[in-house]
């Protein structure tokens, strides 16, 4: 017999649902199953609410004048054609979450999905009831019952639970990989070489092993960081594509994450941010959650460059650190490196994290662009970067004022870079 269970299950995995909502859906696809089907069709999705009694969505049918029995009756059976799968009603519905302000997918959202008009067999048979998207949005919103009669005070709106969930736990879900561990003990290793002067003639070699390591040690801290906020904000995919580990193999392709960086930084000491998460962005709770992911990475980079720039704050730095000058200079160098990045990411273009902590706020079709031409973008800026010199000069001079104001000395960056050996 056909099961509509197991394509449920697939289209839900990385949606967060209240337990009403996991109820009305457990429901459809029985309905589903006991048709043949061995999809979720909308209809079963609205017959399933109907039937219940108990759920936000039944009671604001019947608050706002509808009869269950009499929308049910005018629900033509799925005629076996292709509708809507129930992958996209589903991320509608989760778009109607965020316009609400809800953390989770209720019964609530699925209804109101069911009145965009790529449902039209749902969609007819609500409205002919009285039923019209923008009505129901407003009377959750606004519609209060006090708890007590005759106590003003102790109104609220109707969906105020839905707007109280606590954060996911993170114990077992963050985990360290042995990948970055290692990079780790590379980072510290070849400094520490740099700094006792062990091999002199090997300064430059470990220079390239140090700043390297230690700039991918940053990227992994960059995605981490988009990565767990976007599971904080209700994406749970990344757990399952490994983000939460700090494994920069993880981080897209090889090529673009570790191949590039490291080629450019060869090249002429450019950071390039060549590593990046797939983001379930229609999982996210709101556009706030969707912004606030774009800027973890950069707020991850930079706790990376003051960690670095530590003891270059310390009064009187230079004199101690000429007697270990070699280290100093490579990690004066690591730490421009950083302020390049995050300057650089902050810029408000498609493919950076500027542009997108502003996406989630711009009209579909702008987002849709910038989604085409994101890549071919960040290429252009780096084409910029290397061949019109009036920009690159000031460019450059932002990046020295941020890695200045962290007390990172110029004189000591230029000996860095000097250090590094070329491929050009």
């Amino acid at each position: 017999m056909a099961d509509a269970s197991a394509d449920l299950a697939k289209a839900t995995a990385d949606i967060s649902l209240t337990s009403s909502g996991r109820e009305v859906l457990d429901r459809a696809a029985a309905l589903a199953t006991a048709r043949g089907a061995t999809q979720t069709d909308p209809v079963d999705v609205l017959k399933a609410i109907l039937e219940s009694r108990g759920t936000l969505a039944a009671q604001s049918i019947r608050e706002l004048g509808g009869d269950p029995a009499n929308i049910s009756a005018q629900l033509m059976p799925p005629d076996g054609t292709a509708g809507l799968p129930i992958r996209q009603l589903l991320v509608n519905a989760n778009r109607e979450a965020g316009v609400l302000g809800h953390y989770q997918v209720d019964s609530i959202h699925l209804l109101l999905a069911m009145l965009y008009s790529d449902t039209p067999a749902t969609s007819a048979a609500l409205q002919k009831a009285g039923l019209t998207l923008y009505d129901l949005r407003r009377h959750i919103q606004t519609a209060a019952k006090p708890s007590f009669a005759g106590d003003p005070r102790s109104a609220r709106p109707p969906d105020a639970a839905l707007r109280r969930r606590p954060l996911p736990p993170l114990r077992g879900v963050v985990t360290v990989s042995p990948v970055f561990l290692g990079l780790l003990a590379l980072t510290v290793g070849s400094g520490a070489l740099l700094y006792f002067e062990v091999v002199p003639a090997a300064i430059p070699i470990l220079t390239v092993v140090f700043i390297t390591a230690g700039w991918i040690t940053s990227v992994c801290v960059h995605e981490f960081g988009h990565a767990l906020v976007a599971y904080l904000g209700g994406d749970r995919s990344v757990v399952g594509h490994g983000y939460l580990t700090l494994n920069p193999l993880l981080y897209t392709s090889m090529f673009l994450s570790i191949v590039m960086p490291i080629a450019f930084l060869l090249l002429g000491g450019i950071a390039l941010p060549g590593a990046a998460v797939y983001i379930n962005r229609s999982a996210l709770r709101s556009n706030v959650w969707d912004s606030a992911v774009s800027i973890a990475g950069p707020a991850g980079t930079a706790v990376c460059g003051l960690l670095i720039a530590i003891p270059f704050l310390v009064p009187g730095h230079l004199g101690w650190m000429s007697s270990h000058l070699s280290f100093f200079a490579a990690l004066a160098f690591l730490g421009f490196i950083e302020a390049f990045a995050m300057v650089l990411n902050l810029l408000p273009i498609p493919g950076l994290d500027g542009f997108g902590v502003i996406r989630p706020w711009l009209p579909y079709a702008a987002q849709d662009l910038a989604n085409t031409f994101g890549q071919s973008a960040i290429f252009i800026v780096f084409i910029v970067l290397w061949f019109v010199p009036s920009v690159s000069q000031a460019f450059f001079n932002v990046v020295a004022q941020v890695s200045g104001a962290a007390g990172i000395d110029p004189g000591l960056i230029s000996l860095g870079q000097a250090q590094m050996p070329r491929l050009r």
